[in-house]
């Protein structure tokens, strides 16, 4: 029997909100998407015009062309993504700009970096918390991937006026999507994945979580990402800048997609893989893509964007799984999202071991307080969510992944 009471089914828009919507559906061109547009609005805004290389313009107009005939956004949803292509352009501006007045910033090294993968909802925002209690590791803030402004330094990067910006655009978006949060906590001051960086090169897993843009994620999965990795490292170079000798722990689950153009440009990279049962990562991903889609449009359709989703999200481990078979797998350890829970200090140790690192006493304090508080807030407000209401079986997710439940059976 399906759950009557799921956090999708808590959707409750503000009267303001709708009332906007609905006043924008009579002009359904406004904000302007167009290219051109764009592109002026950045330079206009920055007075800059050096972008660097023009190989975002193909992401950026696949963008735009499926947002617009496909998305179905209402008017918030036109504004947001025409705001969010503006800054992505601006940022490219920006960074531009700073490595010009510093060519310094492109010998800043990028050694050995952590990536922590794995399928969606599998434990790996969990392990990247984690890492982030220990100030050793440079971690990639939320208000990095927000926006190219001051350079990191260690005197801002804990506190500066684009943090007070974040802060204030998570309050509004609280109170358009309260349910948002319940499925994935956003903390200003807190990491976040790596994506953000892969929107500035309009290459980027996010656009198709908050839209229904078929062409564009059959465009995205087929994309030689050089360029986009390429554009990634040279983001980090200018971030680290201040702070050689910290190692890099990064995340975003797409990198399993795109593991060869991931150690092209970051060969000494190691990879921490989790790994959980399909049945339990994909009913829990679909309801957060749901919730994030009903921000954007107000045509969503659970079950097809749970089958969106289960198609991509098993391409996406079978293409990881076709390149160990063909690979050395000795940069990547797998780990299991049971084994994290149960076991979380236990099992940290062991990853800090195998990356070389000494797990001290204070760093294990550190991750011991951030846990309970977590626990916390998960006690009081569970995501909820169920098979049957994305029309799936446990059947047809098994075939989807079979070679991974062959492959990683140890670890589910």
């Amino acid at each position: 029997m399906q759950n009557t009471r799921t956090t999708v089914s808590q959707k409750k828009r503000p009267f303001s909100f709708n009332i906007t919507n609905f006043l924008g559906s009579f002009f359904p061109s406004k904000p302007s998407l167009s290219e051109q547009y764009i592109l002026d609005a950045a330079r206009t805004s920055t007075g800059l015009q050096d972008w660097g290389s023009d190989s975002f313009l193909e992401g950026m107009r696949m963008l735009l062309e499926s947002s617009i005939n496909e998305a179905r956004l209402h008017y918030f949803g036109r504004k947001f993504l025409q705001k969010g292509c503006i800054r992505a352009v601006k940022d490219r501006l920006r960074l531009e700009k700073a490595v010009k007045d510093n060519p310094d910033i492109l010998n800043t090294p990028i050694e050995k970096p952590v990536f922590i993968l794995g399928l969606p909802r599998t434990g790996t925002t969990l392990l990247q918390n984690l890492f982030f209690q220990d100030d050793r590791f440079r971690h990639l803030h939320y208000w990095e991937q927000v926006a190219i402004g001051l350079q990191p330094t260690p005197e801002n990067l804990k506190d500066n006026y684009i943090i007070d910006s974040c802060s204030t655009f998570i309050s509004r978006l609280k109170k358009i999507s309260p349910e948002f949060f319940i499925a994935h906590d956003i903390q200003h001051r807190g990491p976040e994945e790596c994506n953000g960086l892969m929107e500035r090169d309009f290459s980027s897993i996010i656009y198709i979580m908050l839209r229904n843009i078929p062409t564009y994620t059959e465009w995205f999965q087929k994309k030689d990402m050089t360029s986009t990795y390429e554009y990634h490292r040279y983001q980090l170079q200018y971030l680290g800048y201040h702070f050689k000798g910290k190692r890099w722990v990064l995340k975003a689950p797409v990198h399993l997609l795109f593991l060869k153009y991931l150690f092209e440009v970051y060969p000494d990279a190691q990879i921490v893989q989790m790994h959980r049962d399909p049945l339990k990562a994909i009913p829990s991903m679909s309801s957060l893509v749901v919730i994030s889609r009903w921000i954007h449009s107000d045509h969503v359709s659970e079950i097809k964007t749970a089958e969106q989703l289960l198609e991509l999200m098993s391409r996406n481990i079978n293409q990881s799984i076709a390149y160990r078979d063909a690979q050395s797998s000795s940069q990547i350890l797998d780990i299991s999202f049971s084994e994290l829970v149960k076991d979380t200090m236990p099992t940290v140790n062991k990853i800090y071991n195998w990356l070389g690192v000494d797990f001290t006493h204070e760093t294990k304090i550190s991750m011991s307080n951030w846990l309970d508080i977590s626990k916390l807030k998960q006690e009081n407000e569970p995501h909820q969510y169920s098979l049957d209401q994305f029309g799936l079986n446990e059947t047809r997710i098994q075939d989807c992944f079979t070679s991974y439940y062959e492959r990683y059976a140890d670890y589910l």
